[in-house]
Order: C-alpha cells, then structure tokens, then sequence
C-alpha cells in the first residue's frame, strides 16, 4: 500500500490510526509551497472496506472522531470487543454524519436521548 494519495490534485501522505474488522481510518496531511493554502489541508479519512466508500473529515467532525474513538476504547474490554464496537459505531456515524459517539444514543421514539458526555 502506498503512503500517499490525491484530492483535488494535492499531494497528501497517509498514516494509519487504526484498522477495525471493517474500516480503516487513516490521518491525511499535505504540504504546500505556493499560492494559497487550500480549503481541506489536513483531516481523516473513513475507507469502509464492504462497501467501498471512503470518506473525508476534518473539523469539529475529525476532533469529534477521535474522542469518540478514544472514548469506546476506554469502555471496552479487550480487543474483538472494541473492534465490533468500533465497527458498529462507525456505521452509524456514517449512515447520520453524527460523529460524536454520545450524539448517537437514541431513546425507544428513535430521538437523541440527552446524555452526559465525558469531556476534557
């Protein structure tokens, strides 16, 4: 596999954070010389390996992706457990575009239940 990859002609190289039974989500940075800095420079990237989609966050959306990342793994014994935690949590969080783990808990009506969020 290769290090780097294209979007929108720039040249970004790729670091794998983590690698689950169905996803990898990898950390995208570039590096420019000239001209303005362009509008996505540096964020994460979701490749769902059974569907074949591959998706691209930055912002509130990628800082929210990694607490919520770092969030399950504090909850979650051993690591098949957190895999298919991670597994269904990332399908959810691409199905709604809510990547806040706490944002996805939902009561018996299919509403946002209003839960305490662990924050630093």
């Amino acid at each position: 596999m290769r290090d780097y990859t294209y979007i929108s002609g720039a040249r970004f190289s790729i670091a794998n954070l983590f690698r689950s039974q169905r996803f990898d989500i990898d950390r995208l940075d570039m590096s420019w010389v000239d001209g303005e800095k362009p509008s996505f420079s540096r964020g994460l990237r979701i490749v769902d390996n059974e569907e074949s989609n591959t998706i691209t966050v930055d912002g509130d959306d990628a800082d929210n992706l990694i607490y919520s990342l770092t969030y399950i793994f504090s909850k979650e014994d051993g690591i098949d457990a957190f895999r298919a935690t991670i597994d269904a949590y990332l399908t959810a969080a691409l199905a709604t575009q809510e990547f806040l783990v706490s944002n996805q808990k939902k009561d018996a009506m299919g509403k946002p239940e209003a839960v305490e969020a662990v924050m630093h």
